[in-house]
């Protein structure tokens, strides 16, 4: 249930800022009281839409920007705002201001620790652009930690996953984040309303709330975890304040706050339906030398309304190992507290011959539906060595990036944790050509000599965008429409961010020369371009003896 960081009275709410201006919470909505299911959801977005817009980014006049340094006031300390998720009390001035700004002399903190504006229905999801009228909607823009904004990106919300060190009772995993009890609640109403607010057509905002995760576009989730959340996490004071706040200001006000039990009239009651989930999509543990354990990987099992033991189950060459012993075991039992579970476990992997593997892992609890992952891993020889890695953390200044046409370029970018080049020709001044080259690789004395990466693809295109070359007289530096390149067949991403594996490439037959391996990207216009991002390169050969 909820804790609050501090106790706001009544008193406080009625008169700090507002100067006594309250909306008549009665005659507001007066119009739509008696009405359930899709009349009442027709009947407040009438009542909702049409607010006043305020600008993103303003020095002349009111912003987002100032409104919610009001709507999320630390009433101990009116300097002060109280940042969402961290639940930390920070000056007001301590803002984003940008990568150029002296945080440490100015605020006595890092960049990370400043605050800027989250959307809760994250903007990727339907509005991007920040003239759109959502992108600057207050009514679920809070004040966050800079850090855990970035890491939150625009997952979904649903139950479980990695403890996120930075917030106590926050979870995360790759498609789902967690936030802590004390804002479950308004997590939940805030997207019912913007599921209310932005209803339309093609030609307007849609946006939908589905039962699942994974979603993109216009859609958001999981929607029985945000009625179970609304139920567990009662309105509050705080939240009181602030829609009436942002009601001075937008002349709208979120209706699930005023009135809570609009969302059952509308949803129904939270499904008790029992529910687990595995913390990724898929597992791949890369070469491994066959007859060495590989090092683990941390998994998080998870799950809601059960009333039974939740069995995770592999198989060989992929194992769990034993706590007492050390002994391999292909079967895990977790045992659910309170009908909620959140373990994690570690899984590793032990080739005995030189192949692909592919196994199923399982998730079953009784009643529940079953969930699998597939779990993946090369085997190589004992004596391979890696001849390049790069995940372009800190190790890529000898790669050579190259545009042919365009003004745009290959470069390093970040998501959450995880680093990678990336390229993409929207809006550059024609239709770009870019290269990305790994440095010289001397493959003389190698054989069994296999490449891997991963890719990551968004939007689309009339062509396919990226193509994979190998070139064996390619001079560092030097324009590579000048040199010969072979292409090279590999696995890429299918789209929607989501990073594939190439499948190992056998490039033996480069061996006794010096090569380079290039990523080639082209669109075919301006304003249609695909957006790629490159990782995890790696080519590994077997020594001659």
């Amino acid at each position: 249930m909820k804790k609050l960081i501090v106790l706001l009275s009544i008193a406080f709410f009625s008169t700090y800022l507002l100067g006594g201006i309250t909306a008549s919470i009665d005659t507001y909505y007066e119009d739509v009281i008696g009405l359930t299911g899709e009349s009442l959801m027709q009947g407040l977005h009438k009542l909702i839409k049409g607010h006043i817009m305020y600008p993103y980014f303003s020095d002349s006049t009111i912003a987002t920007k100032d409104i919610i340094i009001q709507s999320d006031v630390d009433p101990d300390n009116p300097d002060n705002i109280i940042l969402f998720y961290t639940g930390r009390s920070q000056n007001k001035n301590f803002r984003d201001r940008g990568d150029n700004f002296d945080y440490i002399g100015e605020y006595g903190i890092p960049h990370e620790d400043s605050w800027n504006r989250e959307h809760v229905w994250a903007k990727s999801h339907g509005f991007p652009n920040m003239s759109d009228t959502a992108y600057t909607d207050v009514h679920h823009l809070r004040p966050a930690d800079r850090s855990v904004n970035g890491a939150r990106g625009n997952r979904d919300f649903d139950w479980g996953g990695y403890a996120f060190e930075e917030v106590e009772g926050c979870y995360y995993d790759f498609d789902s984040w967690e936030p802590p009890d004390r804002v479950k609640g308004d997590v939940a109403r805030m997207m019912f309303y913007m599921v209310i607010r932005y209803e339309g057509n093609n030609k307007t905002y849609d946006l939908k709330l589905l039962d699942k995760t994974g979603t993109y576009g216009a859609r958001f989730g999981k929607l029985s975890t945000l009625l179970q959340w609304h139920k567990l996490d009662p309105v509050d004071e705080q939240e009181r304040y602030r829609n009436d706040v942002i009601y001075s200001y937008q002349q709208n006000r979120n209706p699930f706050i005023d009135h809570p039990e609009f969302v059952a009239l509308i949803w129904g009651e939270p499904s008790l339906e029992p529910v687990v989930n595995i913390s990724e999509p898929a597992m791949r543990f890369g070469t491994q030398r066959t007859g060495v354990t590989s090092q683990p990987i941390k998994l998080v099992v998870s799950g809601s309304n059960l009333s039974n033991d939740v069995l995770v189950s592999v198989k060989k060459p992929f194992f769990f190992s034993n706590k007492k012993d050390s002994s391999h075991i292909y079967e895990c039992r977790f045992t659910p507290e309170n009908e909620f579970l959140n373990e994690d476990f570690l899984l590793y992997f032990e080739p005995t011959e030189k192949k692909n593997y592919k196994e199923t892992l399982i998730v079953d609890s009784h009643g529940a539906e079953t969930t699998s992952i597939i779990i993946s891993g090369h085997g190589i020889d004992p004596l391979a060595e890696v001849l390049l890695y790069t995940s372009f953390e800190e190790d890529f200044e000898e790669w050579t990036t190259f545009s042919v046409a365009g003004d745009k370029d290959w470069y390093h970018s970040s998501y959450g944790d995880r680093k990678f080049m990336k390229m993409s020709g929207y809006q550059a001044n024609e239709p770009c050509v870019d290269w990305l080259i790994t440095p010289s690789l001397d493959l003389s004395d190698y054989q069994e000599i296999i490449m891997s990466f991963e890719t990551a693809k968004n939007h689309s295109d009339s062509i396919p965008g990226l193509e994979v070359f190998v070139s064996k007289d390619y001079i560092d530096g030097n324009d590579p429409t000048d040199y010969s390149w072979i292409p090279l067949t590999a696995s890429l991403s299918k789209g929607y961010y989501e990073w594939e594996h190439s499948g190992y490439i056998d490039i033996s037959g480069f061996a006794d020369d010096h090569v380079h391996i290039a990523f080639k990207y082209n669109n075919s216009n301006p304003e249609r371009a695909t957006s790629w991002e490159v990782d995890d390169v790696e080519v590994i050969g077997v020594p001659i003896q």
